[in-house]
């Protein structure tokens, strides 16, 4: 093994290890709230998270958080997530060197991306996004791998991962249509057989979407959601969310109907939208990078395109596809989970401004881009280090700690989904509430609730800012302003 080609592994080990060092050592070990909190429960379980229930993320962590037993189920899942990010990190490193970058650039790029605040974010905690990142970003680089002339099984990796990201979540299937101009505008053109066992391997990793009816059916049959005893609760969360066990649940579950997800993908297809695409794309350079980003990422752009423009159209609309969808969805909270791959690209766009040449000039130019992205990667560094400070009883914990003393074993406990979640995760997970059956509805259907109140005791938890009186339930107890606790009255 030749000097550079050592010098090369040892930088690619470091591109993962140390931003996975950083999500692992910043990562909490509480259970957090909303969507955060059912990903760190779920798989422990092998439950049914919402919609699209995310299979391979589930099925992943099902085996990770067993078979590493340790610290808390929450914990276990933060770094199963970390270790995603750091994956990705490494193929953003990797696509880098494929575009011309040194390898001194490619690493430095990959460690402030990172650190930016968006991806430490998402690194740190429970997220199936951020697994099919991973899977795509490996996608893009066995694709643009077969683009240079590899073996068609490069070309077969790339569909195969990327099926294995939409069955992580289906955002992923974002970089099929990268993938179907880069066959059309390679140099070569991929054998029939290639493409119809690549359209295969998508439709098998797909598969694993049977997780949801199959798995629900069990959970019916064996009575394992506690839930299932509340006429007209529907699939409970964590066990059996949709219940994808019947036709109906499992349109929903897998359509995300009930969120009228199928309308505005449609619509991420009307050009009308791609103009807040871009927008989306600048804003997020400027904002987890810094102002002159833009331009370093377009000069790269460029220089791209000029060693190679049809692998950079490719790299291009993969990563910038899925911005037109975010930029449109009204009912994602978390919006930035959508843009890693936007963020992700910068990297090897910067690495295609490594100089080809050595002169004097190439040098101080090459000199000056180290310098720059080393103090850029250790200011994202700085400003994220927050993420490093977790308070006792933070996140969800709190509330399962607030709640436990008012509401006993064997009662019911409704309430929306941004504390449901986090309750379910103690009630279901880790045993802090034992013997609670979770219920997370935002509509409080009160007279519903009085309906299950004749067999067991029934609370209802508010914010009493959103909340006034709630016929047919009593003022029970103030968990803090934000949290009033209701009994219902049968």
């Amino acid at each position: 093994m030749t000097a550079e080609r050592r010098l090369a592994l040892f930088a690619l080990t470091a591109a993962f290890a140390i931003p996975a060092l950083v999500y692992l050592t910043s990562a909490s070990v509480e259970p957090a709230s909303w969507d955060t909190a059912e990903l760190q429960g779920v798989p422990y379980i092998l439950g049914i998270a919402h919609p699209t229930g995310f299979p391979l993320y589930v099925l992943l962590g099902y085996v990770w958080s067993h078979a590493v037993p340790v610290a808390s189920v929450a914990w276990r899942m933060n770094a199963m997530t970390g270790i995603a990010m750091a994956a990705a990190s490494a193929a953003a490193f990797l696509v880098a060197l494929e575009f011309g970058a040194s390898v001194p650039v490619a690493l430095l790029a990959t460690l402030w991306f990172a650190f930016t605040q968006n991806v430490w974010a998402h690194g740190a905690r429970a997220e199936a996004q951020v697994v099919a990142v991973a899977c795509c970003a490996f996608a893009i680089y066995a694709f643009l791998r077969w683009m240079r002339g590899a073996r068609d099984r490069w070309f077969l990796t790339a569909f195969a991962l990327a099926g294995l990201g939409m069955a992580a979540h289906p955002n992923a299937l974002w970089v099929l249509p990268a993938f179907a101009v880069g066959a059309v505008v390679a140099r070569r053109r991929p054998p029939l057989k290639t493409v119809a066992a690549s359209a295969a391997l998508v439709v098998g990793a797909l598969l694993l979407y049977l997780y949801l009816p199959l798995r629900s059916a069990y959970v019916v049959a064996h009575r394992l959601d506690p839930a299932a005893i509340l006429p007209g609760a529907g699939g409970g969360i964590f066990w059996n969310y949709n219940d994808p066990s019947t036709l109906h649940g499992s349109i929903v579950e897998l359509t995300g109907s009930d969120f009228s997800t199928p309308g505005y993908f449609l619509a991420s297809f009307n050009p009308v939208h791609w103009k807040d695409a871009v927008v989306a794309f600048a804003d997020g350079l400027r904002l987890q990078y810094d102002p002159t980003m833009l331009l370093v990422v377009f000069a790269g752009l460029v220089a791209a395109a000029g060693r190679d423009w049809r692998r950079t159209l490719v790299l291009c609309i993969a990563c910038t596809a899925a911005l037109i969808f975010s930029a449109i969805y009204p009912n994602e909270g978390d919006v930035g989970r959508y843009r890693l791959l936007a963020s992700w690209i910068a990297v090897p766009l910067i690495g295609a401004l490594t100089p080809p040449a050595r002169g004097r000039f190439e040098l101080l130019a090459h000199a000056l881009l180290i310098v720059y992205l080393a103090a850029g990667a250790a200011v994202a560094f700085e400003h994220q280090r927050v993420f490093f400070r977790h308070a006792p009883h933070e996140g969800g914990r709190w509330v399962i700690d607030a709640v436990r003393p008012h509401v006993g074993p064997g009662s019911v406990l409704v309430t929306g989904w941004l504390d449901a979640t986090s309750l379910a995760y103690g009630a279901y997970v880790d045993g802090s509430l034992p013997g609670r059956i979770i219920v997370s509805d935002d509509r409080l259907d009160v007279p519903l609730y009085r309906s299950w109140a004749r067999r067991l005791p029934v609370f209802v938890l508010v914010d009493p800012h959103n909340v006034g009186v709630l016929p047919g339930a009593v003022d029970y107890a103030t968990l803090d302003p934000y949290h009033e606790l209701y009994a219902v009255s049968p």
